[in-house]
């Protein structure tokens, strides 16, 4: 719609008015172009207003001033006007860029005679808006438009109540750079019109040239004005509050809005009004608005400068409604294809932008984006710095924490220290979700009781604020609890909480509780690069309260090993290892006390096991030590060695007190035990072994014992004292070594190999060799009938070698036909002492062409205990070879913490007693698990012996074990049958939650 009325002037008349003509009839010929006036025109005024009145100049004075193009235009109006009789004559300037014109200059009647002025008439329009300005500038002819017609132009007219108008186009060197309007339509003489218009266009030009290159001298000093306040502002917002104000101003808006972008999501940060006014309210409105602003989050996403009229669809809606905007332009902060935010700039009529805005918005906007990442970029700078120093003594301060409760209270202080809060809390969750502990910092007494009567005891799923921060597993920012509803109004009243940051505590996936960290009655606003920081210690704190969960959960597996390394799991008697320190304190004590050791063994319990299970047989084992307790007496020692064997160590006793004992014992067995109502009779039978009478070497001791037992056993006397005269027994011995020897001679000892299975891969990885003697008379003898005896006849060392030699043939021959595999070989107490025995490994290494790594020698606990100096010395050159090291029956015998800690071992290797009843048995599971654990720790590898079930095998592999052997897999083989094994074995694949099944 065209201002056809802009401000009055009056002028010199050209000449008795000339008959109008419309373009409907005649159409009189476009006016000749006109050229661009060269100098004449230069001296145009600086000033400029949409609405100008100029007294009319006396007619002996020139009317314009030299190169004055602005008195030009005004006195070229004035006389035609005058000389037409118009009622009003105005120049519109066509701003070809954006599509719209300008009013600029015009000529009325006197005040009595003008007509009145409808407001809409003073702004510039796009030409999709006015009918009437579109057609004189599309068409570049002469439009004449009547109030009372049907047109679009005339009913344009109509709405802003002219009766009638006639429109000139203004062509420059070809271009349409303006429109002349004359009212009433019927003065528009077209004699003059084409006189008058070519100079109208030519001083239009230059005045509206002059008039630009003044408004960008303005845009400049406040794009200056800008750079000198961003040196001085004393804030990010102080910075933003004058820019706004000051583009509200030059852009002929009433407001200028920044909108930074924060993590893909553009945030309200700033607005200016042009008048300098702050509501409260409003800004208030502003700051929390409840949803997007379209034109602003489209030019977020396609980085152009955009403008919108209302109910246009980017401009509509809340923030129209809420702020009564009309028209608004939006341009990118900053270069560049990541914008750091939007600037606007809107109206509360409908009005177009004009070029010299768009330009100072687009300038603007590239400059106050530099500024916002600069202040950023000192911002991120300083809380990077901040950042490291909390973090750091956070982990430092982690790093003693115990338990959740410590670390949450660590974290919190660290939280604290970043945002610049007043005081913090962590709540922390019990097994039922309930709040049920809070660790405070800097609390008084009052707000304590607040949290003690309102908060503890509370189900922390009721409570909104923590749903959200357990959903989104994020810190939560809440800057204005009085907007919040996260907390309930009553409870922030009470605390006096102005606004805070939740935190999540996590350990692993677990939320183990909340850090809430708060400002006391003012408001704070927590800048973008304080609320990264703040995520970042979220993830930091996450491993503090792990590391502390998990040093807890160390502390009472390690209290709890140290219980059950002396204990027996299954019947809670000492086990192995309790019994051999209270032997070894007894015979090797500085008091050289004596002794009695007694062996029991269980007759018939296998009989038990098969005919009613084990879980029968292992209720049974449960009954058997209160039985035989009450015969002991203080001081005495009852432990179970493991299966159904039992030993009892009788400090101070003789002979005669030993005999007492056994009897007392088989005794104590000889009534039934009762299960499920059924009657079981167990014997026992008994060997007994006295220092200093039979040694003083506990593995001596030890073995005496169990000798005598095995001759009490065979004899069914109950119980046996050993001897050491020419007894059957004795001799046996004597004929078996002389045999052992010829066989060493004669290659009659051979190996068996049970394999190892990868239970992450389903592999096998390698086997363990287990040597057999192919006795010619007695058949194929198991190695507890020979071992004892090659040991105490120092023939150990030449059969390991033996062992070993074959071992590493059969290996190079298995890896040449393509299997990566792995052997591994049991060592003797001998071995261990022998410091030849490295030397030795490495030539039969050398001599086969096999890699270190692929060889694992076995040491039993007990073997370690034998000369700790010497074995370390061994372990430690065998381990320089690049050979692995296992602790073999790793539960029943010597083992220490220390020595794991101190030892050059590489596998631990958990005995199978531990695994026979280990889905039956809680306490057995438990101990597997911890082992599991206590390796994992350690850095070393873990293998399980004796997995006789499927069971088993899928619980050790659902809990993490990386390898398994036993009956289960494969049963001990010859070295012909391994590699069709290997070929012909099924294929061991995940099923049932990745345990390793057998395929059909």
């Amino acid at each position: 719609m065209p201002p056809f009325a802009c401000a009055g002037a009056t002028g010199l008349r050209l000449g008795p008015p000339l008959p109008a003509a419309s373009p409907e009839r005649g159409r009189p010929e476009p006016p000749a172009q006109a050229r661009r006036a060269p100098a004449d025109l230069d001296g145009v005024s600086e000033g400029w207003s949409p609405q100008v009145s100029r007294p009319r100049p006396p007619r002996h004075a020139p009317s314009t001033a030299p190169y004055d193009a602005q008195a030009a235009l005004d006195d070229l109006l004035g006389r035609l006007r005058a000389s037409s009789g118009a009622t009003r004559v105005s120049v519109w300037m066509h701003e070809a860029t954006t599509e719209t014109v300008v009013p600029y200059r015009s000529a009325s009647c006197p005040p009595a005679d003008r007509p009145s002025v409808a407001p809409r008439l003073s702004t510039a329009v796009t030409l999709s808006r006015s009918p009437f300005m579109s057609s004189v500038i599309r068409n570049r002819r002469p439009v004449v438009a009547q109030a009372d017609g049907r047109r679009a132009a005339d009913r344009e007219l109509a709405e802003v109540g002219i009766r009638s108008a006639h429109g000139e186009p203004l062509l420059l060197d070809g271009e349409v750079v303006g429109v002349l309007t004359v009212e009433p339509a019927a003065a528009a003489a077209p004699h003059a019109l084409r006189q008058v218009a070519p100079k109208l266009a030519a001083a239009l030009a230059e005045a509206w040239t002059r008039q630009s290159q003044n408004r960008r001298l303005a845009q400049a000093e406040v794009l200056l004005g800008l750079i000198e306040t961003a040196a001085n502002a004393q804030s990010m917002d102080h910075l933003l509050a004058a820019a706004c104000r000051q583009l509200a101003e030059l852009g002929e808006v009433e407001r200028v809005c920044v909108f930074l972008n924060e993590n893909g999501r553009l945030v309200p940060r700033m607005a200016g009004y042009a008048d300098g006014r702050r509501d409260s309210a409003t800004w208030e409105r502003f700051r929390n608005a409840p949803v997007g602003l379209q034109l602003a989050e489209t030019v977020l996403a396609t980085g152009e400068p955009l403008a919108a009229d209302r109910d246009s669809g980017l401009l509509s809606g809340w923030w129209v409604d809420s702020f009564d905007i009309a028209s608004g332009l939006a341009v990118p902060l900053g270069r560049g294809p990541n914008p750091v935010g939007v600037l606007t700039l809107d109206s509360t009529h409908v009005r177009p932008f004009s070029e010299d805005v768009r330009r100072l918005a687009v300038a603007a906007g590239a400059h106050l984006g530099g500024v916002i990442e600069q202040a950023r970029t000192i911002e991120a700078r300083a809380a990077s710095l901040t950042t490291a120093r909390v973090v750091r003594q956070m982990l430092v301060d982690g790093s003693s924490a115990t338990g959740v409760a410590e670390a949450a209270e660590v974290v919190a202080r660290a939280v604290q220290a970043l945002a610049g809060t007043d005081r913090s809390a962590a709540y922390l969750l019990d097994d039922d979700g309930l709040i049920a502990e809070v660790r405070h910092v800097d609390w008084g007494d009052t707000h304590m009781n607040v949290v003690q009567t309102q908060l503890v005891g509370r189900r922390a799923a009721d409570i909104a604020l923590w749903r959200v921060t357990a959903e989104q597993q994020l810190p939560v920012f809440v800057e204005d609890t009085a907007s919040s509803d996260l907390l309930d109004r009553r409870l922030v009243e009470a605390l006096d909480v102005a606004s805070y940051i939740s935190v999540p505590l996590l350990a692993g996936d677990r939320l183990a509780g909340l850090v809430v960290t708060g400002s006391v009655s003012l408001q704070t606003t927590w800048t973008p690069p304080v609320r990264e920081a703040v995520r970042q210690v979220t993830l930091e704190g996450s491993l503090v309260v792990e590391n502390a969960a998990l040093r807890a959960d160390e502390q009472l597996r390690l209290r709890q090993l140290a219980t059950e390394a002396h204990h027996d799991p299954l019947t809670g008697l000492a086990n192995r290892r309790r019994l051999i320190e209270d032997l070894e304190s007894t015979v090797y004590g500085p008091v050289g006390r004596g002794c009695a050791v007694l062996m029991l063994d269980l007759d018939r319990f296998k009989e038990i096991n098969d005919s009613f299970g084990h879980s029968v047989g292992d209720d049974l084992l449960c009954l058997v030590g209160p039985r035989l307790e009450p015969v002991l007496g203080p001081g005495d020692l009852l432990a179970r060695m493991g299966g159904d064997e039992f030993a009892v160590l009788l400090p101070d006793a003789g002979e005669t007190r030993a005999r007492e004992v056994a009897i007392g014992l088989a005794e104590a067995l000889r009534d039934p035990f009762v299960l499920d109502g059924m009657p079981l009779h167990v014997d026992v039978s008994i060997g007994i072994a006295l220092c200093p009478d039979h040694g003083r070497d506990r593995s001596l001791l030890l073995a005496r014992a169990d000798t005598a037992m095995y001759v009490a056993k065979r004899g069914r006397h109950g119980f046996e004292v050993w001897t050491a005269d020419g007894t059957p027994d004795s001799r046996d011995r004597l004929e078996t070594l002389e045999q052992l020897r010829i066989a060493l001679d004669d290659d009659q000892l051979v190996n068996h190999y049970q394999p190892k299975l990868d239970l992450r891969t389903g592999a096998v990885t390698g086997a363990e060799a287990l040597v057999r003697w192919n006795h010619p008379e007695r058949g194929l003898l198991y190695p507890d009938v020979f071992l004892p005896l090659a040991e105490q006849a120092g023939l150990m060392r030449r059969l390991t070698i033996n062992v070993l030699e074959r071992s590493l043939r059969d290996l190079q021959s298995w890896r040449a036909a393509g299997h990566d595999l792995a052997v591994a070989v049991n060592l003797s107490v001998s071995n261990l002492q022998d410091v030849a025995l490295p030397a030795q490994v490495e030539m039969l290494l050398h001599a086969f062409s096999v890699p270190a790594a692929a060889l694992t020698l076995e040491i039993t606990e007990d073997v370690l205990m034998a000369d700790a100096a010497r074995s370390q010395q061994v372990m430690a050159a065998l381990r320089r070879l690049g050979v692995r090291l296992s602790i073999d029956d790793y539960g029943t015998g010597y083992s220490s913490l220390s020595y794991l800690r101190a030892l050059p071992v590489d596998e631990l290797k958990l005995d199978r007693s531990f695994v026979r009843n280990l889905t039956s048995d809680e306490r057995a599971a438990a101990i597997v698990r911890s082992t599991l654990q206590l390796a994992l720790d350690l850095d070393m590898a873990m293998v399980v012996e004796g997995v006789e079930d499927a069971a088993t095998l899928a619980a050790l592999r659902a809990w993490g074990c990386g390898v398994a052997q036993g009956y289960h897999i494969a049963r001990p083989m010859p070295v012909d049958r391994f590699l069709p094994w290997l070929a012909a074995r099924p294929a061991w694949t995940p099923r049932g939650g990745g345990v390793p099944q057998p395929s059909s």
